[in-house]
C-alpha cells in the first residue's frame, strides 16, 4: 500500500471518529433542558451550544431515516432486477449453438 493510500484512510478514520465523537457530545449536551429554562441572558453562550447540539441530533436522525429509506429502497429495486431473467439457456446444446453461431 503506498503512503498516500495510508494517509487517505488515517484522514477517513480520523473524520469517522471525530463525527462520532461529535455526536455523541451533542448527545449529551443537547439533554440539558434546564439550563434552557432558567437562563434569562440574551446571548448565553451555553444556551446557543445546546440548541445547536439538538439541531445536530435532529439532523443526524433525519440522515439515518433518509439512509434506511434509501437501503430499503435499493434491496426493493435489486430483487426486482433480479425477477426479471429471462431464461438462462445453459445446455451443452445451447453452447454448442452459440460456438457454431
Amino acid at each position: 500500500m503506498s503512503s498516500v493510500t495510508k494517509r487517505i484512510k488515517e484522514i477517513k478514520i480520523a473524520v469517522i471518529v471525530l463525527m462520532m465523537v461529535t455526536l455523541v457530545f451533542s448527545l449529551i449536551v443537547s439533554q440539558n433542558e434546564y439550563h434552557l429554562d432558567n437562563c434569562h441572558d440574551d446571548h448565553c453562550f451555553l444556551c446557543n451550544i445546546i440548541h445547536i447540539a439538538q439541531n445536530l441530533i435532529s439532523l443526524s436522525i433525519v440522515v439515518i431515516i433518509a439512509v434506511v429509506i434509501g437501503v430499503l429502497i435499493y434491496l426493493f429495486l435489486s430483487r426486482l432486477h433480479n425477477d426479471c431473467v429471462i431464461f438462462e439457456l445453459d445446455s451443452l446444446v445451447f453452447q454448442k449453438v452459440q460456438l457454431n453461431e
